[in-house]
């Protein structure tokens, strides 16, 4: 099974893959974990480096901590999946799945039990408001067939691919029409699942869900 993670060795972060070397602590991961699920799922693997070098880890040590945050770290709890891979005959990975929940928005217990809905944004896990929050729990959206065909919102396609977040008043530029139809427009693509709106960024930041 090493072709399999030789082949996640290739690819970058993005929003649907993290590295970790090893899990810090149970509320950290948690907030990984409940983001992958709030967003389009994705793939954790435990015991390599940023720069994608393979460390190894601890199966039953890591595995104690994913088990502590998907089971009693997020609301509602999380299910997830793992496998064990053999690296160089010496060194294990873990490969945890994510899949984007139908029970979303799932929130994520820091120290102090206070409650934050994560999404992935990127690279990153990214805390959300409230109102995105409630996007989210929208999860029987269709999106209109011919949204992505117009061509402002291709324009807006590409621009994101390349510079991965856009506020109302870039698109407005990018696209020649005002704030305001540029950030209805962002906020339409938002309730269609397609974009993700990072609104306790000021001004609010628009990602693609998947990127």
């Amino acid at each position: 099974m090493s072709e399999i993670l030789t082949k996640y060795l290739t690819q970058r972060e993005s929003s649907q893959l993290e590295f970790k070397s090893k899990i810090d602590s149970p509320f950290k991961i948690a907030r990984t974990l409940s983001a992958f699920a709030n967003t389009a799922g994705g793939t954790l693997l435990i015991g390599i480096n940023d720069d994608r070098t393979v460390k190894g880890c601890s199966e039953l040590e890591e595995m104690t901590k994913l088990a502590e945050a998907a089971e009693h770290l997020i609301i509602p709890p999380l299910d997830i999946r793992y496998r064990a891979i053999m690296w160089e005959n010496r060194k294990k990975v873990l490969v945890v799945e994510i899949d984007e929940s139908s029970d979303k928005p799932h929130e994520a217990l820091d120290e102090k039990g206070n409650r934050t809905v994560y999404v992935r944004a990127n690279d990153q896990t990214t805390p959300v408001s409230k109102e995105m929050s409630q996007i989210l729990d929208k999860t029987d959206k269709t999106v209109e067939s011919n949204l992505l065909e117009q061509q402002n919102v291709k324009y807006l396609m590409v621009f994101l691919k390349k510079n991965k977040r856009v506020s109302a008043r870039e698109y407005a530029k990018l696209v020649n029409i005002s704030e305001y139809r540029a950030k209805k427009m962002l906020e339409t693509l938002t309730y269609e699942g397609i974009l993700l709106m990072l609104s306790k960024q000021r001004p609010p930041q628009f990602v693609l869900k998947q990127q």
